[in-house]
């Protein structure tokens, strides 16, 4: 496409997603009418927006969008209401774009563009604000000592627990009343496996994004069908005795994601902006398929096993959809 054409283009994307999603559903006639299009033009634009998202790019990974009686529906996943982590050249790039923006759009003229500056200006800083003012948020990876002994001592002496709770995917701290069954460290995180009264099921509670926790008088049973390496493989599928290490290089298109999700003990900063990440697991399966859902960005370097593990996978997948070997 020309630049003057993808401008255009990209000028009714920006515009047609506010519309449908304020409106819970916008009428196709009416939206090409306003953005100055076809219907299949626009239709064009709604499949090229979809495509929007993060390595490998697979549909509605940022943007949900479909059609129903000629209106078309919006929806963003949950994890846009969560803070958004930025590492520290993207904060600065981030806050040297604003301050043109602001100048661009004169005196009084910005003020979304000002109270966004600000809330970086909080978080750069340091100093403590509301979570929905967080813009900048690093992974904790380890408990404080003092929490994980109060966790502890309540599933010792099998005491419900009142826990204030951050979710990521909603952006919002609850109170909880949970049962603690066990505390255990996998995949770099610590976990509270407990019973959520109100869910009325068992919960992996991430550590990290317990603010607080109280310990009650109520008592309670832990029930005797309850089994924790079953719940660890069925459930949380983490291992709950790794006996092999393994080591994945994804390429620089997807390093950055994988950076921001595993701690840095775990990484490994290769040439050509690749890195290396090492996990230990108890199922070679389990890792070959992890291995393939992320495509062409990631890579087994290690052990050899795994990669014959990926092999027979592969042509397992061939047998399915068609004849052939995977080399």
């Amino acid at each position: 496409m020309q630049p003057d054409e993808t401008k255009k283009r990209l000028g009714r994307i920006l515009n047609l997603v506010p519309l449908a999603a304020k409106r819970r559903g916008a009428d196709l006639l009416e939206l090409a009418d306003y953005l100055g299009c076809g219907i299949d033009e626009l239709v064009r634009d709604v499949h090229a927006l979809i495509m929007c998202g993060v390595p490998p790019y697979s549909p509605s990974d940022y943007v949900q969008a479909y059609v129903e009686d000629g209106r078309l529906h919006i929806n963003f996943p949950g994890g846009f209401k969560r803070p958004v982590r930025l590492s520290a050249d993207e904060h600065a790039a981030l806050q040297c774009a604003l301050m043109q923006a602001e100048r661009a759009a004169g005196p009084g003229g910005a003020p979304d563009i000002r109270e966004l500056m600000r809330k970086l200006a909080v978080r750069r800083s340091g100093r403590r604000v509301r979570d929905k003012d967080y813009v900048y948020c690093t992974v904790q990876v380890k408990m404080p000592k003092k929490k994980r002994a109060v966790l502890q001592q309540a599933i010792d002496r099998q005491k419900e627990l009142i826990i204030e709770y951050h979710s990521l995917r909603s952006g919002v701290t609850t109170r909880r009343r949970v049962r603690p069954y066990a505390l255990l460290a996998r995949s770099h995180r610590w976990y509270l496996v407990a019973y959520d009264k109100k869910h009325r099921k068992t919960i992996p509670f991430r550590g990290d994004r317990i603010r607080h926790a109280s310990i009650t008088d109520t008592d309670f049973q832990r029930p005797e069908y309850f089994d924790l390496t079953e719940y660890l493989e069925g459930r949380m599928y983490i291992n709950a005795r790794p006996t092999m290490s393994v080591r994945v290089r994804f390429g620089p298109e997807y390093a950055r994601f994988i950076a921001e999700k595993y701690p840095p003990e775990a990484l490994q900063k290769r040439g050509g902006g690749c890195i290396d990440l090492r996990l230990d697991t108890d199922s070679l399966n389990w890792a070959a398929r992890w291995v393939l859902k992320h495509g062409p960005y990631a890579t087994a370097r290690e052990p050899k096993e795994l990669r014959r593990e990926i092999v027979r996978a592969c042509d397992k997948i061939l047998e399915a959809y068609g004849d052939g070997d995977c080399h």
